[in-house]
């Protein structure tokens, strides 16, 4: 395989594997250069999958992670023991839990946000199109009404220049 081709299926992949969009993979996936890839998005209004949005939700993720791995060492360290938990472990894993809650909310409220977007995005591009349509008809209609007046002026005789 060609090093052009290595490099394309290298990029196509880390782009399928959740790998972010850089400019090069998408240039290097479009057998594009950069600069057009920059070019087009700049010209067109591209919106960017912010890579601090990214980061953030692996982030959150991470702190959730570790704050579940933190309350199953609480319990374990409590099963043997083979104790019913101190106040202070009590009181610890009810912050933890307060805290994964609230990162849920935020999450779920960031996913309630993106489904209306998407729902806002379908109902404008429906009406855009019957839009478009009308656009259509009308333009249909107004080509008709010019050629019964040409063909009226011209006492219904038909142009055979």
């Amino acid at each position: 395989m060609s090093a052009r081709n290595v490099a394309l299926w290298t990029a196509i992949r880390a782009l399928f594997e959740g790998g972010e969009p850089t400019v090069e993979r998408l240039a290097v996936a479009a057998g594009r250069r950069p600069a057009t890839v920059v070019t087009r998005a700049t010209r067109e209004g591209w919106k960017s999958n912010s890579n601090a949005q990214v980061r953030r939700d692996r982030r959150l993720r991470r702190i959730y992670d570790r704050l579940l791995d933190r309350i199953e060492r609480i319990g374990l360290r409590e099963e043997q023991a083979d104790a019913a938990g101190d106040k202070a472990s009590i009181a610890e894993i009810s912050a933890i839990a307060r805290t994964l809650e609230r990162i849920g909310e935020i999450t779920r409220d960031e996913d309630v946000a993106k489904e209306k977007q998407t729902k806002n995005d379908a109902e404008t591009a429906i009406l855009l199109r019957r839009l478009d349509e009308r656009i259509v008809e009308l333009a249909h209609e107004y080509a008709r009404g010019l050629v019964a007046e040409e063909l009226q002026r011209r006492g219904g005789r038909p142009d055979t220049a």
